[in-house]
């Protein structure tokens, strides 16, 4: 799924709140994915500087830029 929540593959994105210490703030979203231990529980998979993959729910995260 790339679109879920008010969030796209592509949308670039921030860290709402506070982040774990040393991670870039500013990522990607790189799509949507589900729980193995529960599939009706999304997760936005986003990728911070190009090199840590994290994963947000939507609460967790905010556009730095509203998309189009």
């Amino acid at each position: 799924m790339d679109s879920r929540e008010g969030f796209a593959k592509g949308d670039q994105v921030t860290q709402a709140g506070e982040g774990p210490v040393g991670l870039p703030r500013d990522g990607v979203v790189q799509g949507w994915l589900t729980y193995e231990e529960a599939p009706t529980k999304w997760y936005c998979c986003v990728t911070f500087g190009g090199l840590y993959i994290g994963r947000y729910q939507t609460h967790e995260i905010e556009h730095v830029t509203q998309p189009q």
